[in-house]
């Protein structure tokens, strides 16, 4: 298996970490990038991959063996993926939805009380 060296991992972090080499070696190009632009975090991130450099060499080796695997079918086919249709909501046969409902047209209700329009003035 043609992975990522523990050797050049730790190589890189000790001489080019603070610029973030081990980082993108390793397949974080974010981080790299961030390490470069700040100096390796001010050295303390650059101090904290000592302790996590063998972990980031294990996972970015896992990805190159998983990765394949989970794009090809059983037959080495290369997988295509397609975005799935929009989702519609209908409302079922029948029923209409929004502010229809509200006025049918019947002709039931509405309008305010009837009466003579005039008010009670006091006198």
């Amino acid at each position: 298996m043609a992975g990522r060296s523990y050797t050049t991992a730790w190589l890189l972090w000790a001489f080019f970490g603070w610029m973030g080499a081990h980082r993108f070696y390793v397949g974080h190009p974010a981080t790299g990038l961030a390490y470069l632009l700040t100096v390796g975090m001010c050295c303390v991130g650059w101090l904290c991959d000592a302790f996590s450099l063998v972990a980031l060499v294990d996972d970015a080796n896992a990805r190159d063996v998983l990765q394949p695997l989970l794009e090809t079918d059983s037959d080495g086919r290369r997988l295509t993926y397609s975005r799935p249709p929009p989702v519609v909501f209908a409302s079922p046969p029948g029923m209409r939805g929004g502010r229809d409902d509200l006025d049918d047209g019947s002709g039931g209700g509405g309008g305010g009380g009837g009466g003579d329009g005039g008010g009670g003035g006091g006198g």
